[in-house]
């Protein structure tokens, strides 16, 4: 063995992603950096045409297909990059040039997606939660008729809201799932397009998982879809059209294979829930912080909360850094704290934010 991640001294990592990982995924990916199965060659640098790759990415798509129960006419895709190209390629394979689209106005991803969207087709902007600072999920909007699907963002990072109980719709739901898929069980069949980036539930940077429903996608299209952004280009192709960076798709595999193994989707919802209420119990009885998110909304994932004065916001951070707790500075626009809870990250973790804060004792 070449490198043990066990004799590194780890700090506890709420960073909204990159994420942590779990530690044996973390020591398998190190392993087959350097060699992987033995075979002389590191995973980087193995061709995404070679036998051991095919394996890697065809068990990849099996474990999504068995975790999320697909049926046949769903297909798994890999592709290149962030989740942010599919704001706009989804529209692009969706839409003809005189359709429309809609989406409820959730926060910093939903609009971004309607700033890509409408560089393709009409967008209907349903609801908006602007006026209360993005604090909570817009729930009393009327679809128009001629949206060919609803857009959601199915978590939103940066404000901690999530969708509990997605929209009842007769079209499809199209989900930027980059914040929790794979944290819980899914009915598929309600969705036509599903996408998210691996770097916070299931992997690193540098690789997004799209999920077709091959039943959406349009037989005639008046709109000329660039082979590149195709999604049947994909499909047809095994994912294999464009050169998959290798590392980011077997390191997803571990993700894969570590969600099974410890229980499934099931599981993973099961530890999200009891991270999330250990934290945010103290959020609610400490007197020296406070909730962003109201409580019906607020994420099981992304645990935004902010210090009573800016005093005291800098002093805790301060004090989480000393104890080596890291990445939990909210972002710019909402300021605070935010306490990113990823499948990778274990409930001790969280246990020690939560004695960090009970034992906080500010300089007033």
């Amino acid at each position: 063995m070449i490198f043990s991640y066990f004799r590194v001294m780890r700090k506890h990592n709420f960073s909204p992603g990159p994420a942590t990982l779990p530690a044996v995924v973390f020591q398998q990916a190190a392993e087959a950096l350097v060699d992987y199965n033995q075979s002389g060659l590191s995973i980087a640098e193995i061709s995404h045409r070679a036998p051991e790759f095919m394996q890697i990415i065809e068990e990849a798509s099996a474990l999504v297909r068995e975790l999320y129960q697909l049926p046949d006419y769903f297909e798994v895709l890999w592709l290149p990059g962030g989740a942010s190209s599919q704001l706009a390629v989804a529209p692009m394979n969706l839409l003809g040039l005189n359709d429309s689209m809609a989406i409820v106005d959730t926060g910093f991803w939903a609009l971004r997606s309607i700033d890509a969207a409408r560089e393709l087709a009409q967008v209907h902007v349903l609801a908006s939660a602007s006026e209360t600072h993005y604090d909570r999920i817009p729930k009393d909007w009327t679809l128009p008729a001629d949206a060919k699907y609803l857009h959601v963002v199915s978590n939103e990072t940066i404000e901690g809201i999530q969708y509990h109980q997605y929209p009842e719709v007769d079209i499809p739901l199209v989900a930027d799932m980059t914040s929790d898929f794979l944290s819980k069980p899914l009915d598929v069949d309600r969705f036509g397009i599903i996408f998210a980036s691996a770097q916070k539930n299931f992997g690193i940077a540098g690789i997004t998982c799209v999920l077709v429903n091959t039943k959406v996608l349009p037989s005639n299209s008046d709109r000329k879809v660039p082979t590149i952004f195709d999604y049947r280009t994909h499909i047809q192709n095994h994912s294999l059209y464009h050169t998959v960076p290798t590392f980011p798709v077997y390191v997803a595999l571990l993700m894969l294979r570590w969600i099974k193994a410890e229980g499934g989707l099931d599981e993973m919802q099961l530890r999200s829930i009891a991270k999330s209420a250990l934290l945010y119990a103290e959020i609610d009885r400490n007197p020296l912080f406070e909730g962003i998110a109201v409580k019906e909304d607020r994420s099981v994932l992304n645990a935004c909360f902010r210090a009573i004065s800016p005093e005291i916001e800098i002093q805790f951070l301060a004090h989480c850094s000393k104890n080596n707790v890291v990445g939990i500075k909210g972002f710019p626009t909402v300021g605070g704290f935010r306490a990113s809870m990823y499948n990778g990250m274990n409930i001790e973790s969280v246990e020690l934010l939560v004695d960090l804060m009970k034992n906080f004792k500010p300089e007033l």
